[in-house]
């Protein structure tokens, strides 16, 4: 169907075409004057094209004693027209005169070319544009008869519908065989990265390249069918005498067109070559630069100011600041940059980067401050707000956490610096962090023994350091319990870990005081109840539990 709707436009276009030039054709003639043997030109004189069949056969533009440039050319149309109904050859000639140059049809004189009709700063002549006139006037002169010979109509419009069905045929071969040959092609390609560059491409690069060259295949087709439409309408266009114009303008604009990107490409060239220059200067010192820092990244984190904790910050800083000035750099060689358009892209581009970058810029300021005060460190285990795991990314833009059941969490920079960090790595050193754990017990527990029992679960755990050793802290004094903080020291630095010491540290506990008959009291504490709520070590291994060997 949209083959359908493309022929119909087509045909609209040429229907609008003829309705159009024939009411130029048709529109009423000005008066004329005798000519005088006087010549004046004025200096500010309105140009005045002599049009004949849709075509400018000569443009007036000086005066002729009291003629002014649109009665001369009002002249001449009257004659030209009343010389196109009298029988001739159609031969057109220039003949020199005092005035100027004159040109003739079939011997008789229509009009003449004056000095002051030629622009002499553009580099025009009186004798090209007569020349140019005689060409033009024998042209029309053809035409005219064709457009009075109705068999000369019928051949066009017989053409023209051969033509549309065979645009239509061919397009739809196009359509369908390159549709085929593309789906092969991707087929093949496919099964042949599949077999062969698997173990040297990521998964992704072997499904992008079919991916884009489906769309490359199919953008080729677009550009087929359109060259196709277009000589079709150049075609149709010029087999009717009053759109014959339009089909040489736009045949010659097409041309235009072409060689003029072919001249701006090769204008270009030597631009183009300095910012490829400025680009691979700056891609080679961009590599040198990361080849210097992944160096300094071997460094322990405590070597000065740059170690291992700030070299991949500063790495990203100055490599993105290489580019940055590559590019202001390379801007001015860059095809286009001085154009007004080029320009006009620019402002809007850096006015949308100017609004829309004041939270990235916020994002990358708090990056640097968080790394290079050393807030927080690579595999260091923190707390920020709610979120509480192992630091695996110190970005620009984001700090990434890894928590213990597998989770990894993002959080932007400008939260982490504007929050309270809460780091268990500080602690000790090595790799190891501190880990606590808070039980509220009734007052009628005697609070030595409550240590006592959470010192003994704490050794019962292989993870927890000995040395420092495992300590308790009582936290608060509430209305009907005590909360008694225990503080241990794992020795890991694998985040996994630390959720696996925390649940064994929490069965180690309850284990402890059901073991001694010391009841963990609820912090919603009403009253003591009749049986206390102990698990006693008979009933540990209720069914489907079973013993650790069995």
């Amino acid at each position: 169907m949209s083959l359908v709707h493309l022929m119909l436009s087509i045909a609209l276009f040429i229907f609008t075409a003829f309705t159009q030039v024939a009411a130029q054709d048709k529109a009423p003639l000005p008066q004329t004057h005798a000519q005088t043997q006087t010549q004046t030109t004025e200096a500010g004189a309105a140009a005045a094209p002599l049009v004949i069949g849709n075509r400018t056969i000569h443009t007036f533009r000086a005066s002729l004693g009291m003629f002014s440039a649109s009665e001369r050319a009002a002249s001449a149309r009257q004659r030209i027209e009343t010389a196109f109904e009298q029988p001739g050859e159609g031969w057109t000639s220039v003949k020199p005169t005092e005035q100027g140059l004159q040109i003739e049809l079939d011997g008789k004189p229509l009009f003449l070319v004056l000095p002051g009709d030629a622009h002499t700063a553009a580099g025009e002549t009186a004798e090209d544009l007569a020349n140019q006139a005689s060409r033009v006037l024998q042209k029309t002169w053809r035409e005219a008869r064709e457009r009075r010979d109705p068999r000369a109509n019928l051949d066009a419009l017989l053409k023209v519908s051969l033509a549309t069905v065979l645009l239509l045929i061919v397009l739809t071969l196009l359509v369908t065989l390159l549709s085929k040959a593309r789906n092969a092609l991707i087929r093949r390609l496919s099964g042949w990265l599949q077999s062969t560059a698997a173990e040297h491409l990521r998964a992704h690069t072997i499904a992008l390249i079919p991916s884009a060259l489906n769309r490359a295949l199919v953008l080729l087709t677009w550009l087929l069918g359109l060259f196709l439409i277009f000589m079709f309408l150049t075609y149709s266009l010029g087999l009717f005498v009053l759109t014959r114009p339009a089909s040489e303008r736009l045949s010659q604009s097409i041309g235009n067109l072409a060689v003029d990107a072919l001249t701006g490409f090769a204008a270009s060239l030597p631009g183009m070559f300095i910012a490829v220059l400025i680009f691979l200067i700056a891609w080679i010192v961009t590599r040198i630069a990361t080849e210097f820092f992944l160096s300094v990244e071997s460094r322990p984190a405590e070597a000065g100011r740059l170690n291992a904790h700030t070299a991949p910050a500063t790495r990203r800083i100055v490599n993105a600041t290489l580019w940055l000035f590559a590019i202001a750099m390379a801007y001015p060689y860059l095809p286009g940059s001085h154009t007004e358009a080029f320009k006009g892209l620019s402002v809007i581009v850096g006015l949308m980067v100017s609004i829309g970058a004041s939270g990235v810029v916020g994002q990358i300021a708090s990056g640097i401050i968080i790394v290079y005060t050393y807030a927080l460190k690579k595999g260091e285990y923190v707390r920020i707000q709610e979120f509480e795991g192992t630091v695996t990314e110190l970005s620009l833009f984001v700090t990434r956490l890894r928590t213990g059941l597998g989770q990894e969490i993002a959080i932007p920079n400008a939260v982490v610096l504007g929050n309270v960090t809460r780091n268990y790595s500080r602690v000790i050193g090595g790799n190891g962090y501190v880990l606590d754990t808070t039980v509220t017990i009734g007052y009628d527990t005697p609070w030595r023994q409550v240590h006592a029992m959470l010192i003994e679960a704490a050794g019962a755990i292989p993870e927890i350091l000995r040395n420092p050793p495992a300590y308790v802290v009582q936290s608060a004094l509430s209305d009907f319990y005590v909360a008694y903080q225990l503080v241990v020291h794992v020795d890991t630095d694998v985040p996994a870990t630390r959720a696996r010491v925390a649940s064994d540290l929490h069965s180690a506990i309850q284990d402890a005081f059901n073991r001694h008959g010391v009841q963990i009291m609820s912090p919603h504490y009403l009253g003591d109840p009749d049986t206390a709520k102990l698990v006693p070590e008979a009933h540990w291994y209720t069914p489907p539990a079973k013993r650790e060997g069995h």
